[in-house]
């Protein structure tokens, strides 16, 4: 789920996956296959619809952030949190990530450590990492750059989708004015473990993302660009993507901060015994 920038972090994490992968719905192939051949001269407005959905513009992207995603965090994800820390990072490929959206996520959330003083490395996977799979795993990374102090493990899945026939229609028989309106729900499953493999953390994260499509939505959010919002409120084609990915790594963040105050405390007890 390629997800934006981090803001503020220099350099910038490369984009993550945009909304519309998310979504996986076509419109170019929506207006072309739902309408049948075009077959008689196109109305003016019925032309800036088709042009609309051929070229992707004409669509309104929101993010809501729901289970985890919203929750309050102390890091800052700009500060030198994990000085040295070395940590391992494997995301795994599924339903929603595909072999190189899981490389662009991973090389997204490396940098954003790399950024807090982190020594990373990266792995994609089609698999969890379970027991025996997980000994070999950190076994081939420890001759390889040296053992890791944290092991970061994340998987990418849809929750649920939904595209409403109704909606389209309506859209479509109003020549876009009422939106077509696209939900997915997303979860990003974290797990970080130490050195042996023991859990520290796990968690999932969820939200959802929302796509309005047609003339009505573009230019009433326009509009409110225009003559309503403040700058720093204005809704543009990234900002879902970029929101999202502020709320992802701060949480990322926090996880791995909380992680790696476990995992001294519990080298301390060991030390004491």
């Amino acid at each position: 789920m390629p997800l934006v920038l981090l803001t503020g972090v220099q350099p910038p994490a490369p984009s993550p996956p945009a909304p519309g992968n998310i979504l996986g719905y076509s419109l170019a192939g929506s207006i072309i296959t739902t309408g049948g051949p075009i077959t008689r001269p196109l109305s003016p407005a019925a032309a800036i619809a088709l042009w609309l959905g051929l070229s992707g513009a004409g669509c309104v992207h929101a993010y809501q952030p729901m289970t985890g995603l919203q929750s309050p965090v102390v890091v800052d994800p700009q500060a030198a949190n994990f000085v040295d820390l070395r940590l391992s990072v494997y995301c795994l490929q599924g339903d929603l990530l595909d072999p190189q959206e899981a490389v662009t996520l991973c090389q997204n959330i490396g940098l954003l450590f790399e950024n807090q003083g982190a020594v990373v490395q990266t792995s994609t996977t089609a698999r969890g990492l379970r027991d025996a799979e997980l000994a070999d795993e950190l076994g081939q990374a420890a001759e390889a750059a040296g053992p890791a102090d944290l092991v970061l493990e994340i998987r990418s899945r849809q929750v649920h989708q939904s595209n409403d026939s109704l909606w389209w229609a309506a859209s479509i028989s109003t020549l876009t004015i009422v939106p077509a309106i696209t939900e997915s729900t997303f979860a990003q499953d974290i797990v970080v473990r130490d050195a042996s493999g023991f859990v520290l953390v796990s968690d999932s994260l969820q939200g959802r993302l929302i796509r309005r499509f047609g003339v009505g939505a573009w230019a009433g959010n326009a509009v409110l660009n225009k003559l309503v919002r403040e700058e720093p409120d204005k809704v543009t084609e990234d900002t879902a993507g970029e929101n999202l990915s502020e709320d992802l790594y701060r949480q990322l963040s926090q996880l791995v901060f909380n992680a790696d105050v476990q995992r001294k405390l519990l080298q301390e007890g060991a030390s004491w015994e």
